[in-house]
């Protein structure tokens, strides 16, 4: 059954499927003071003043996405502790690797489209700088 909402109080909105059903049969003129409630066109619509609102996809750039998980000093420091790996002969760890992939995605992302996108199509990566850090010194050292 559809909810109705109040003509003069959108905000007033209610299941009257049998009220309204009975309303009709009586021709009580209670039922013209009620309309239909449409369907959401999404599930992030929130209904206001009776129509649906459909709220801005936050959206952001490869930069403020990288931002977020990584400082410039920070991206730097990846890349050079990479470099001491591969110069050492010694594979990239499984959080290292996670973290490169996902900033080389943004990048790759950003280079096919460099236009600020929704804010969840960047995801985030799947190790911190911390860990990818202490995992490639350890790889170093050991």
């Amino acid at each position: 059954m559809p909810n109705y909402y109040r003509i003069s109080d959108p905000s007033d909105v209610r299941d009257l499927g049998e009220q309204m059903a009975a309303w009709e049969l009586a021709d009580n003129p209670k039922r013209f003071d009620w309309a239909v409630q449409s369907a959401p066109p999404s599930v992030d619509a929130v209904w206001t003043d009776g129509a649906w609102i459909v709220p801005p996809v936050a959206t952001m750039t490869a930069e403020q996405a990288v931002s977020t998980y990584f400082s410039a000093y920070q991206i730097a420091a990846l890349q050079r502790l990479e470099m001491a790996l591969l110069q050492a002969g010694k594979p990239l760890g499984p959080k290292m690797t996670a973290c490169k992939t996902w900033l080389e995605g943004v990048m790759l992302g950003w280079a096919m489209n460099p236009v600020a996108a929704p804010a969840e199509s960047f995801g985030s990566p799947a190790a911190t700088f911390e860990e990818a850090s202490a995992e490639a010194v350890a790889d170093l050292a050991g």
